[in-house]
């Protein structure tokens, strides 16, 4: 008799190139990527600006970057977010991409956070929620001065079936 159990795979998509395991997690792997495409989803969604001089930049010389960097970014993440909420809210086998925008200030907190992407499964709320509780960011540059600016953070959840044969007596 063959059960059925789903099984939570992330892929955290960061910064640069390259595959790496986890070992936190069931058939972990993240996949790491610098420039993304995104398609089907809304541009960047503007918010209410109380910066005196009004500007908040959707590009820029230097993004603003967990200030961890890329290897602290991935620890955060294996650290603390929960891979388990789309398979405890019912979410079916299958790649999820969460994408979740926000702005980093000038002294490097993170505001505004906004979910682009409505999986459901309470994956976009699982991302906010480790997000709202990061160290701080290192801000963007833009003409040799930090700024606000806005960023898109992707984290894609993997969750894939797997069949176990039930154990026989004998």
């Amino acid at each position: 008799m063959n059960v059925k159990q789903t099984n939570p795979v992330l892929l955290f998509l960061v910064f640069s190139c390259s595959m790496l395991s986890i070992s936190a997690f069931s058939k972990p792997y993240v996949s790491v990527a610098h420039q993304f495409e995104i398609s089907n989803m809304q541009d960047t969604v503007p918010v209410t600006d109380t910066n005196a001089d009004g500007k908040i930049y959707e590009s820029v010389e230097e993004e603003a970057y967990f200030a961890g960097g890329e290897s602290g970014w991935r620890s955060y993440l294996e650290q603390n977010l929960n891979p388990f909420v789309p398979i405890d809210k019912g979410a079916k086998a299958g790649i999820y991409t969460v994408y979740i925008q926000f702005v980093v200030n000038t002294d490097g907190k993170i505001s505004d956070i906004k979910a682009l992407t409505k999986h459901g499964f309470g994956m976009e709320q699982e991302v906010i929620r480790i997000l709202k509780k990061a160290q701080l960011w290192v801000p963007a540059v833009q003409k040799g001065k930090t700024v606000r600016a806005y960023r898109k953070q992707p984290v894609t959840f993997q969750i894939e079936e797997e069949k176990k044969k039930k154990r026989g007596k004998g």
